[in-house]
């Protein structure tokens, strides 16, 4: 499943020297600049591996100051964790649930309303398969057999998650998002 990855620069940025930074990696991607400073591009999670190498070519070669926000979405919280990121993390690639883990480690819980709007319209037995299977240790067959349903029923809802939030929680760091909001957001 391919994330987005949102960027910003301190600076404008030279689309063309950009876009010759992220090919030397040999990936697929997809970009989209929304300004001179900022856009975002669509990549297999792998990217992320080789994203620490193209920001600092960007930093050394340009002089300029860029975040990359990993993402599932780019909707009001995944905008507001850019800029947190950029303010106090440049140079860095992050994921959404880094810099939510981040800011509530600091007592900063501004975000909390924004991650509940994330899940707010998600049907209740929805939701609880997916807390069951980060509770059994994000394993399907545990998670269906303590939720005494079929494993297609499981299987069903799980992609209905997936497939209404965006959020493959298949993946560690979209399931620690997940579990961050169960933790803070639902109290």
């Amino acid at each position: 499943m391919n994330k987005y990855f949102l960027f910003v620069s301190s600076s404008k940025i030279d689309r063309g020297y950009f876009a010759k930074a992220l090919e030397a990696s040999g990936m697929d991607y997809q970009i989209e600049f929304e300004s001179d400073h900022k856009g975002y591009f669509l990549a297999d999670g792998a990217f992320y591996d080789v994203l620490d190498g193209v920001l600092s070519t960007i930093h050394d070669d340009l002089g300029i100051s860029m975040t990359v926000l990993v993402s599932h979405a780019r909707k009001g919280l995944e905008e507001r964790a850019l800029r947190i990121a950029f303010n106090h993390f440049p140079n860095q690639a992050l994921f959404l649930s880094d810099v939510i883990l981040k800011e509530f480690s600091f007592g900063d819980f501004s975000s909390l309303p924004l991650l509940r709007s994330e899940f707010k319209n998600i049907d209740f037995e929805v939701m609880q398969t997916a807390r069951v299977y980060l509770r059994c240790g994000m394993n399907a067959l545990r998670a269906s057999e303590k939720l005494f349903i079929h494993r297609n029923t499981f299987n069903y809802r799980m992609n209905r998650f997936i497939e209404e939030t965006g959020l493959d929680i298949r993946d560690y760091h979209n399931a620690l998002l997940l579990e961050l909001y169960f933790q803070f957001a639902t109290r």
